[in-house]
């Protein structure tokens, strides 16, 4: 057994071979997370090595240096080893069950001095030295851990963390990154990609040779960013990694590039500028940026000047992405861009048979002779239903005639979408062959409102179809401005892109449908703000019930913002639950900083407590509580976010629950035996704050330090020697966040 163990540790110093340092544990040389990664609102710092799902492995010092500070906390890094090396570099080693016997006596030491589990202490270059290969702790789960691991860290001499597989600690790997979308994203007024405004996303295809290849030309207008969803693999693992690098090349010519290899500690908060953040919030998934708005900082990752923002001439043009991890394994994707003009059709009917009806198309923006059309089918009510084939389909020298079938349009809207010879796409073109009963006076508008990096949208959605044209109307009590739309869907109306700053002193968003003689218009009482960098804005729900306060920081660029209240949402299954539900918006947009928020209960709850906000966490499916301030006085509620999410109020009246104990209630033990206190504890209202005030453990009557881990929900206690023979109190206190209470006395012997 020994011979196999001294086995493990010589391979564990090979894989690091040519390298002045070591593998920080004997548990294996694995990790389930690397540098880099996005954390929604931090970057991962680190790397997360597997300890086999348990605790108690070795961990040892990766170079001679020094222990220059130790920490011990609920949340975050748990218990953790801050080692000064010899090369100038500092090493962090977090999430540790237990220190070294020395270090564990000078914590505790270090905790009966300060009265509290939470510690930070400082050492100087002479107090503990290390010897590459010493044993400086064991591996665990403590602090915000999700399972038991070593989290590692490189550091500069600046504090600035390094990716560690690039600054000694590389594992053996030879397994390419995986590539599997791009996303479009226009950025300016009549951008377009694929004739829409809207960001669009596509699928890679892999070749034989294992290049990466978009699935057709793309053809764009005006002003855009892209953005890729690529992933690094190693063998052996199941596991999804951040890449290292990703390089944009336009014409062969660099044109931005991300580099994980050095981030500082100050930027950390800037992490959501680097993702699609519309399309993560939309659980469309996880596109990394390759460009960045003018309003965004640049960040250490950002290995060019260049912004990254596109706007090719007229023609086409090479489109090349490479992407590379920290062993140096590439994966390629390229495609063809197509730089063009705006592009739309009109259709006629030529003739009509008992099974067939043919159609005329020609070109009428962007005169090019069109190449070829696709076809879809919609229901009345607007729900796609196919893709219809045509018959057949001739060129009559710019136009082109179609032949569909007659059966297939009863009762259907057909969408076309043509393409010229040179490959642009046009504007999509609806035609009905059926004469419905309804009108524009029949049915009923949706206004919705898209908030995109590049500006603001307002959607139009119909109940159902009617044939007619919408136009937008923005007021307020003195003047009104109109702004056309576009028909994406036989039901679905979209404007142009329009600037936030266009919301300002905007009180009524009219919607106009017409046909022929016939018209209508639907009021919508919509009371948007927009706010600005370094100003401070109030935005109020129709009914003065919710309301936003931005400050200075809160916003990078103009935003335009507005409260929605819904009807149906997420269930309230604790707690009692005492107000509407508000859904902030734009809830895709990135914020710089934190905003007030603001919640008015009913007169009817004055003198009721323990009321807090609480927001819904899309990833737990969870509603969340937020540190909450009372005012009585006025019957508000208020507290600061950083998200625009769904919020209501709930109050919570249910105590912590102590679930299961170690040592038991009237257990018989032998005091040997007793090494570790253990408490499972739970609250599924307002929770738990990791913090000193939540917790307090008497033993025989002695304040313990104990460890809590917020994610097992467990509290635990290393006891120094074993208990003394005869009987034993465990006092037990937890409170939760809004100051419910439970204590519980447990009794137990030992002989």
């Amino acid at each position: 057994m020994l011979t196999k163990k001294i086995l493990i540790l010589l391979s564990l110093f090979v894989t690091l071979s040519g390298q002045d340092t070591q593998w920080p544990t004997d548990a294996r040389n694995s990790y389930s997370s690397n540098f880099g990664e996005y954390r929604d609102d931090h970057f991962h710092m680190g790397l997360d090595i597997r300890t086999k799902g348990t605790i108690g492995h070795k961990v040892f010092a990766v170079e001679n240096g020094y222990i220059s500070k130790i920490i011990t906390n609920y949340s975050g890094y748990g218990k953790a080893i801050y080692q000064k090396t010899i090369s100038g570099k500092t090493i962090v080693y977090a999430h540790l069950d237990k220190f070294s016997p020395i270090m564990e006596r000078v914590v505790k030491l270090q905790q009966a001095k300060n009265k509290r589990y939470s510690i930070k202490t400082n050492f100087s270059s002479n107090e503990f030295r290390l010897q590459k290969g010493d044993i400086i702790g064991y591996s665990g789960d403590t602090g915000y851990a999700f399972g038991p691991n070593l989290h590692f860290e490189v550091r500069d001499k600046s504090d600035a963390a390094l990716d560690p597989l690039k600054n000694g600690y590389l594992a053996p790997d030879k397994i390419n990154p995986i590539m599997q979308k791009i996303a479009l994203i226009p950025l300016s007024k009549g951008a377009l990609v694929n004739s829409s405004p809207l960001v669009q996303t596509m699928p890679l295809f892999r070749d034989k040779n294992g290049t990466y290849l978009f699935a057709d030309t793309i053809s764009v207008i005006g002003d855009f960013g892209i953005a890729i969803q690529a992933v690094d693999k190693r063998e052996g693992s199941k596991f999804k990694y951040q890449f290292h690098k990703a390089e944009l090349f336009i014409d062969n010519k660099p044109v931005f590039t991300l580099n994980y290899n050095r981030i500082p500690y100050s930027q950390t908060n800037n992490v959501r500028t680097l993702v699609q953040f519309e399309l993560k919030k939309q659980n469309l998934g996880e596109y990394q940026k390759l460009y960045r708005l003018t309003e965004h900082p640049k960040m250490s990752v950002h290995g060019l000047e260049n912004n990254g923002i596109i706007s090719v001439s007229p023609g086409y043009h090479k489109i090349r992405i490479l992407i590379t991890d920290a062993a140096g394994n590439t994966a390629n994707a390229e495609g063809v861009l197509l730089g063009t003009f705006p592009m739309s059709i009109g259709i006629k009917e030529i003739s009509r048979e008992d099974k067939y009806i043919t159609l005329e198309m020609s070109p009428k923006r962007g005169g090019l002779a069109i190449r070829q059309a696709t076809t879809y089918s919609f229901t009345p009510f607007g729900l796609p239903d196919e893709q219809v084939l045509t018959v057949s389909t001739q060129k009559r020298g710019k136009k082109l005639e179609l032949l569909i079938p007659a059966q297939a349009s009863k009762n259907r809207i057909f969408q076309f979408i043509a393409t010229n010879q040179i490959g642009a796409i046009a504007l999509p073109f609806h035609w009905s062959n059926y004469n419905s009963l309804k009108t524009v006076l029949d049915v009923n508008p949706k206004l919705d409102i898209v908030h995109t990096e590049g500006g603001i949208f307002f959607q139009i959605e119909m109940d159902q179809y009617a044939k007619g044209e919408a136009t937008l109307k923005l007021s307020n009590d003195h003047i009104f401005k109109s702004y056309p739309v576009n028909q994406i869907q036989p039901t679905v109306f979209l404007s142009d892109m329009l600037p936030p700053k266009i919301l300002e002193d905007v009180k009524y968003v009219d919607v106009a449908l017409t046909n022929e003689k016939l018209s209508r218009e639907t009021r919508f009482n919509f009371m948007p703000g927009v706010a600005e960098p370094n100003t401070k804005t109030v935005i109020v729900s129709k009914d003065m019930n919710c309301s936003i306060q931005t400050l200075p920081n809160t916003v990078y660029s103009s935003t335009a913002i507005w409260i929605e209240k819904v009807d149906k949402h997420a269930p309230v299954k604790n707690g009692y639950h005492l107000s509407s539900v508000y859904q902030l918006q734009p809830f895709d947009r990135v914020l710089k900083n934190e905003f007030l928020l603001g919640m008015k209960y009913s007169h009817r709850l004055s003198g009721h407590t323990k009321m807090g906000i609480y927001y819904f966490d899309e990833k737990s499916e969870n509603w969340n509580y937020v540190k909450t301030k009372n005012n009585p006085s006025k019957n508000i509620l208020t507290a600061n976010l950083d998200q625009f999410h769904a919020v209501t109020i709930i109050q919570d009246l249910v105590p912590p629950q102590i679930l299961n104990t170690y040592p038991a209630s009237g257990g018989h033990y032998e005091g040997k035996e007793i090494k570790k206190l253990i408490i499972d504890i739970e609250d599924t209202i307002s929770g738990i704050e990791p913090k000193e005030k939540s917790i307090s453990i008497k033993l025989n009557g002695t304040k313990l330090f104990c460890a809590y881990q917020p994610v097992k929900k467990q509290i635990t206690y290393d006891l120094d020697r074993g208990l003394n023979d005869g009987e034993h109190t465990l006092d037990i206190t937890i409170i939760d966040r809004v100051g419910n209470q439970t204590n519980r006395l447990i009794y137990f012997t030992c002989k």
